[in-house]
């Protein structure tokens, strides 16, 4: 398998729905990730459908508006995303999870409503309970994840040093994925 370097244009071609990228692209990870399934999974079946979500969530990244920042670190995520869709396997219990959706090589412009609705749902919740998170946090959640404001900015507006930082961050989302957790299940 020869090393491939993903550049601006390749996303682009990607994230367009060109045919002949879109089959390179598959065609190059589904090798590197059938040999990490194989190593992670028990049966061949679930790794099929590991793979299969990993590239449903790839192509739903690279069609939203500023999906992909960093062309150059399509590698690394398609493995993160992959780690993750792993990790979410084994908390569900290790039990095979639903079948995935087969046709992920829906245009772009293809209005999805179940989506919509649950994009919605999902913004309305994180909103809400962002708001419930005292001032600090939401501040920091906010210029982080919704500002993409750079760390040391982040830094120079708090008054603290890198370090300290990622330790408030990781307090704050610690906070927020409780209160996320406990907002969800309290919801009909």
């Amino acid at each position: 398998m020869q090393f491939v370097a993903f550049d601006k244009e390749y996303v682009e071609k990607l994230a367009a729905g060109e045919s002949d990228t879109e089959r390179h692209f598959v065609s190059y990870f589904g090798e590197l990730l059938g040999i990490k399934l194989r190593l992670r999974v028990a049966s061949s079946q679930l790794a099929e459908e590991i793979r299969q979500e990993v590239f449903l969530r790839v192509f739903r990244l690279l069609r939203k508006p500023n999906g992909i920042r960093q062309p150059e670190r399509l590698g690394p995520l398609v493995n993160s995303i992959c780690d993750h869709v792993v990790l979410e396997y084994r908390r569900s219990g290790g039990r095979e999870p639903e079948r995935m959706e087969a046709d992920f090589d829906v245009q772009a412009d293809a209005p999805d409503v179940e989506t919509e609705l649950l994009g919605a749902e999902s913004s309305m919740a994180v909103r809400n309970v962002l708001e419930t998170l005292p001032h600090r946090e939401q501040l920091l959640l906010r210029a982080v994840y919704f500002d993409d404001q750079k760390r040391d900015a982040i830094c120079e507006q708090q008054g603290v040093d890198r370090e300290y930082l990622r330790v408030l961050l990781h307090r704050a989302r610690l906070e927020f994925k409780d209160r996320y957790l406990k907002y969800v299940k309290t919801q009909p």
